[in-house]
């Protein structure tokens, strides 16, 4: 059984509770965010208020510029851990439980994704939605509730729209570092925008 490394944070403070030798220095933890475990982050992911991570029972790992916004929860069992892809944007609310999710996937606000689920690159998963265990999700497929199930339309997503939120979940983090708030300009949303259709294309060649 895998043990918290005894990491201090500073002078006379406690262990971090989590493998903190595996976060990327890059990497965005908000002060208010509960992280336990076993739990990989890579470069400018982050972790915003309120959000729970609890990887007790087995390793999560969390791609490059992934956001897990406010109030959101990832958990597992002892059978399986959580993946998510490079890029992938989860919403607020949402609640992830043992699942692969891939790159440039949109889960939205309020969704859940339960055991075994294999959400595609690309994917937008709108708010609401609950991915039912072991259901598998095409790459590029936009989903939608529909009373107690949900509706697949593939190759629907609008995939680049979730990338440049992640990089726009980059930024936020460093402003919220540096006490800064105020909505971005017309000329850096369609920054983020062109970067993340050049994004796009990029993984969708490198399967």
């Amino acid at each position: 059984m895998a043990t918290a490394k005894k990491t201090k944070t500073g002078p006379g403070k406690k262990a971090l509770p989590y493998t903190a030798d595996k976060i990327h220095p890059t990497a965005f933890i908000h002060e208010r965010a509960t992280v336990y475990g076993d739990i990989t982050m890579g470069e400018n992911s982050s972790l915003w208020p309120g959000v729970v991570v609890r990887a007790d029972m087995n390793a999560f790992v969390l791609g490059n510029y992934v956001n897990i916004q406010d109030n959101s929860t990832l958990h597992s069992d002892s059978k399986r851990g959580i993946t998510i892809g490079d890029y992938t944007l989860v919403g607020h609310h949402a609640m992830i439980h043992g699942c692969t999710i891939g790159r440039g996937v949109l889960i939205g606000i309020g969704s859940v994704i339960l055991d075994d689920a294999q959400i595609g690159d690309g994917a937008m998963i709108t708010a609401g939605c609950m991915i039912r265990g072991g259901t598998k999700i095409p790459p590029q497929a936009l989903v939608t509730p529909d009373g107690s199930s949900i509706r697949i339309f593939e190759n629907k997503a609008r995939t680049a729209y979730t990338i440049a939120g992640s990089l726009e979940y980059v930024e936020l983090a460093r402003r919220m570092q540096k006490g800064l708030w105020g909505p971005f300009s017309r000329d850096e949303e369609n920054a983020f925008l062109a970067r993340a259709k050049e994004i796009w294309e990029q993984i969708k060649a490198a399967p």
